[in-house]
């Protein structure tokens, strides 16, 4: 480690993107900076070359003469890590930081939403899940991947409106202004058109979608209004689940939250309290933690 080094990267990796802050040692803010998606367990490689892309952007944002990345102690939350083996894969990349310290997306979400202290969250962007971190205890749930979990996300309701749009394409629905509208945001016409777009789609190409289906929603369209009360169901009971284990405090974050947050129930909105920070700065203040027992 660089004992030289006085300043703070933290790093904030999801299926959509990766977003960096930097900060010198007395917690000031430098720079931030976005780069390409980094879910560890989709693409490893591609998320290294993020944090690499995001990093250097904030480097040059700040512009301090002679900053360099070896100088920089690095907290890194990422999607996918929570996977044993893919953690241990990442582990055995060289990065060229002072120090690094990887842990899970949700872990520094947390960790910047209450500043450190005890409490609650759950994310709901491109992907869902839920942590509680509540004195020794730290529990996580959900985020188990695009392809069987992540329910009530921007991707699961991305796919969900394609499948109820293909149905109605195959005459297995009546024609409705969802359909109309997925088939008018992607530009097509048939269902081989909207096959062929899903072939090599990504989770970030289907979350592209879930402000059709809100906007829908708020038209009261029905199906894209049953997507979005399942969607509610999920994240009623999710909450629920982490509530039982007493958390100080419940936060939510993530770019479908703001969307979901009207439609659950009353006595849950109440009681989810704002986020006191970023996932970026609970990158940081999980990097300080770490460093303290070395």
């Amino acid at each position: 480690m660089n004992n030289q080094a006085n300043y703070f990267l933290g790093i904030d990796g999801g299926g959509t993107k990766c977003k960096a802050r930097l900060e010198d040692a007395n917690g000031n803010l430098l720079a931030e900076s976005v780069a390409g998606p980094a879910n560890a367990f989709r693409d490893l490689p591609g998320t290294i070359n993020s944090i690499l892309s995001a990093s250097e952007e904030a480097i040059k944002a700040a512009n301090i003469k002679g900053l360099t990345l070896d100088q920089l102690h690095a907290g890194i939350g990422l999607a996918g890590i929570n996977i044993p083996e893919v953690k241990i894969a990442f582990a055995a990349q060289s990065l060229p930081f002072a120090s690094s310290h990887i842990t899970t997306d949700l872990h520094i979400a947390c960790f910047g939403a209450h500043q450190g202290d005890n409490g609650a969250i759950i994310i709901i962007g491109t992907g869902s899940s839920g942590v509680v971190i509540n004195q020794e205890q730290h529990v996580e749930l959900g985020g188990h991947g695009f392809v069987v979990g992540d329910k009530a996300s921007g991707a699961w309701l991305g796919k969900k409106a394609i499948s109820r749009c293909l149905e109605t394409l195959d005459q297995l629905r009546e024609p409705n202004e969802l359909a109309s509208a997925v088939l008018d945001k992607l530009n097509c016409q048939t269902a081989l058109q909207l096959v062929n777009l899903t072939l090599d789609a990504k989770p970030s190409f289907y979350a592209a979608l879930a402000p059709t289906v809100f906007a829908q929603a708020t038209q009261k369209q029905t199906d894209a209004l049953n997507l979005v009360k399942e969607a509610c169901h999920y994240i009623e009971k999710l909450s629920a689940r982490l509530l039982a284990l007493n958390p100080s405090r419940l936060s939510f974050i993530g770019g479908v939250t703001q969307a979901l947050i009207p439609y659950l129930e009353p006595q849950l909105q109440e009681r989810i309290q704002p986020a006191l920070g970023s996932p970026e700065q609970g990158a940081i203040l999980f990097a300080k933690s770490q460093l303290r027992f070395k």
